[in-house]
């Protein structure tokens, strides 16, 4: 039978075609927009989530306090976006700051600058009395008089006192620097204090620091300080003069120092050791009796035989107000009295 060319069977067809483009258009506008999110998506992706697109670097102060001052330097923090990733959020991540050394110019820190000195309102007189020895000495061969004198350097006499015992700060470096610039001109080693030095009496500080200038010598050093040697310096002190070995005290050889306006040790030590011939202090040594010259030296580093030698030592105040200072060197035998020894100090000798 042929097919229906009827009015009827044309509606029919008509009305299929217009269900089937009812059926397809929803379907159609559905897939456009997946499309455009998905263009719009992966725009915006490209434009802000490539790595490297948005790095930034941001600057935080490392601040390092060295020696009370503070110096301050960068160091570069990365804030980096990871890429979207379809099955992972966005992650971001922050480094660590990276630590940048820091070169600071070293300062050497400031001297401390020393008090100024208080000078004694007593004056010295100009030529202080340093009194010649009890015996002339003739010193051995390896142990020569100096050609001249050493005048202090720095001048201690401006800053030790002249009347009382002395043991400042100040007096100390002065004397024992001017020490030390002496020896040095004497091809010397310095003179380096035992560490017990401020724990010593002034008199124990003579007998040491006569053995200091023995021993640098190659001398041997006297053995101790003998008691009844001492009672006879601290007269001797007290008088102003040379002490004189006791009644009863038997010696072979013997020889004495005082000098006096001295308020330290080593300042009595230098000028025996160092400034101690024409023109100096000594009042002894003078052109028409250069016999005295150097004498005081000759006694400290008297050549003596030492079975035992031994020293009295003393610190005193004159009539007239001077600081006093005596020494009695003695060449004995036997065993004396003894009330401090050099053996007792080598625990604190260099």
């Amino acid at each position: 039978m042929a097919p229906d060319q009827s009015g009827n069977g044309a509606k029919r067809l008509a009305r299929r075609r217009s269900s089937r483009a009812r059926i397809t258009s929803p379907r159609l506008v559905r897939a456009l927009v997946t499309t455009v999110v998905i263009v719009i998506v992966n725009f915006v992706v490209m434009a802000y989530f490539v790595p490297g697109a948005t790095d930034s670097t941001f600057l935080l102060r490392d601040e390092t306090a060295l020696g009370g001052r503070t110096t301050s330097t960068t160091s570069p923090v990365v804030v980096r976006i990871a890429p979207a990733s379809p099955s992972f959020p966005v992650v971001t991540t922050i480094a660590p700051p990276v630590t940048v050394p820091v070169t600071v110019p070293v300062t050497a820190p400031p001297v401390a600058q020393r008090p100024t000195a208080t000078v004694p309102t007593t004056t010295r007189p100009t030529q202080m009395p340093i009194s010649s020895p009890m015996v002339a000495r003739t010193l051995s061969p390896f142990v020569p008089n100096p050609t001249s004198n050493i005048p202090p350097s720095p001048d201690f006499l401006e800053t030790c006192s002249p009347t009382a015992y002395d043991q400042s700060p100040e007096c100390l470096f002065a004397v024992l620097a001017a020490i030390n610039n002496a020896r040095i001109a004497s091809g010397l080693p310095t003179m380096v204090l035992p560490t017990n030095w401020a724990a010593l009496t002034a008199a124990e500080q003579l007998f040491v620091a006569t053995n200091l200038e023995r021993t640098v010598r190659g001398l041997p050093p006297l053995s101790s300080m003998a008691s009844d040697l001492d009672l006879a310096a601290a007269e001797g002190a007290a008088a102003g003069k040379d002490p004189v070995v006791p009644p009863g005290f038997v010696w072979t050889r013997v020889s004495s120092n005082w000098a006096g306006w001295l308020g330290n040790p080593l300042e009595a030590m230098y000028y025996w050791m160092y400034d101690d011939g024409l023109g100096s202090p000594n009042i002894d040594c003078s052109s028409s009796s250069l016999g005295g010259c150097w004498e005081h030296r000759q006694d400290v580093l008297d050549p003596l035989a030492c079975d035992p030698c031994v020293m009295g030592a003393a610190f005193g105040t004159t009539a007239q107000g001077a600081a006093s200072l005596a020494e009695l060197i003695v060449d004995t035998q036997g065993s004396p009295a003894t009330d401090f020894t050099w053996a007792q100090e080598q625990p604190y000798l260099p």
